[in-house]
This record gives structure tokens, C-alpha cells and sequence, in this order.
């Protein structure tokens, strides 16, 4: 029984009286290709004259690497993929579903603060696991709407703080809460099954974004 053509090996594949141009194709057919001419011979094979079982074998081993090439390729093209789209967010400004600050050194990236209207004597806290406020950093006066403010200068020990923010009205309504969240700046990513990327020296997933925007001085 003639054996199958193996993937490019250069040797024409001669099933089913198969020739020249059939050939040529046959030599780069796919795994699911190469797997049915591989069962469609072990069908049709001459009952006096069986298929050699070294060739066989050879013939299973081929099929064993192309799989593995196959998957290597397709993992590849996925780490592309993910790496290509991860680029994207470098030197972006994000803003995190979270309202958790990092502080090292003194320094806690940045926040988003979302204003209700004008305000003064903004008091951006900082809460332990407890809930106890550990310190803060005031701000005299923002304007209503989005704004973005650096967590920096902090004098409380590294950790990770809730932070917590309040102001005053500037038109003597009271004091009033703001919605915070923590923000900062893409700075490298990390490709993989589960890809990363680094904000404010933190590992994050695409998936704690929810919102990005075009990086402004804070």
C-alpha cells in the first residue's frame, strides 16, 4: 500500500491514483487533512499486504508534530494578539474600578474626583483595613466636574488605603462627598494567558479599566 505524503517532505502523495498538482496539495494539507488520509489508508489497505508498522509509526509521529506545531503556532498568535492590544494602552491615562491607593514612599499614583459642583478645602482621606482614618492630603480649591488630582507628599506608612473624599462648598452649602477613584498613567504591560498591565507600579487586568482618557498634567 503506498504511503501517505508527508508534510513537506518534497515526496508526492500518491492516494487514490492522486498526481502531480493533487500531490503538490496533498504535501501541505492541515492536521484534519492529514488525519483523514491517514484513517481513509488504514481502511483501504490490502488485507495481504497490510501497512508496514514502521511506517506506520513514522507516519504517527509526523502527524504528532505537526499537532504540536500547530499549537505552539496558534499560542503565538495569540501572545500577538494580546501583546498588540495591550500596547494600545501605554501612556494612556486610566481610571480603575476602585477606590484602593497604593502608597509607597510618600506617593499614591493619582485619583479621579468627581465634583458635584465648585468646591474648597477638599480632604482626600486615607483609611486602614479598620476604616480609621491614618492621613490625608487637602486640596484648597477644584472646580465641579472630573478632576485629577496627585496622592503625593503623604506622610503614613506604605499600604494599601481606601481613600475617602469630602469638600466644602464654595458657596457655603455645607460639606458634601465626592466620589473618588484611583487613576495613573499605562506604563508597560505584561503579556501572557493573563496579561497585565502596570499602573502606578501595580500589576492590573484590562478588566478594573473603566475608563480611559488623554493624559492631562494633574
Amino acid at each position: 500500500m503506498p504511503s501517505i505524503g508527508t508534510l513537506n517532505s518534497g515526496q508526492p502523495a500518491n492516494i487514490n491514483g492522486t498526481t502531480g498538482t493533487q500531490a503538490k496539495k496533498a504535501d501541505n494539507v492541515g492536521r484534519d487533512e492529514f488525519l483523514k488520509l491517514l484513517i481513509t489508508q488504514l481502511k483501504n489497505q490490502d488485507p495481504e499486504s497490510p501497512l508496514d508498522s514502521k511506517e506506520f509509526a513514522v507516519q504517527l509521529a509526523q502527524f504528532t508534530q505537526v499537532e504540536k506545531l500547530v499549537s505552539i503556532d496558534e499560542q503565538m498568535s495569540k501572545l500577538n494578539q494580546n501583546a498588540s492590544s495591550m500596547s494600545g494602552y501605554l501612556g494612556q491615562q486610566v481610571v480603575l474600578n476602585s477606590e484602593v491607593a497604593v502608597v509607597k514612599s510618600g506617593q499614591g499614583g493619582q485619583a479621579q474626583l468627581n465634583l458635584s459642583q465648585d468646591a474648597q478645602n477638599v480632604r482626600v482621606q486615607f483609611l486602614n483595613k479598620d476604616g480609621k482614618m491614618v492621613g490625608e492630603k487637602v486640596i484648597d480649591q477644584l472646580s465641579k466636574g472630573k478632576q485629577l488630582v496627585t496622592l503625593d507628599n503623604l506622610s503614613i506608612p506604605d499600604g494599601a488605603y481606601k481613600i475617602s473624599v469630602k469638600a466644602a462648598s464654595r458657596f457655603g452649602a455645607g460639606e458634601f462627598g465626592v466620589p473618588a477613584s484611583v487613576a495613573g498613567l499605562v506604563s508597560g504591560f505584561i503579556p501572557g494567558p493573563d496579561p497585565k498591565l502596570i499602573v502606578n507600579g501595580r500589576e492590573i487586568s484590562v478588566g478594573e479599566i473603566k475608563e480611559v482618557t488623554i493624559p492631562t498634567s494633574a
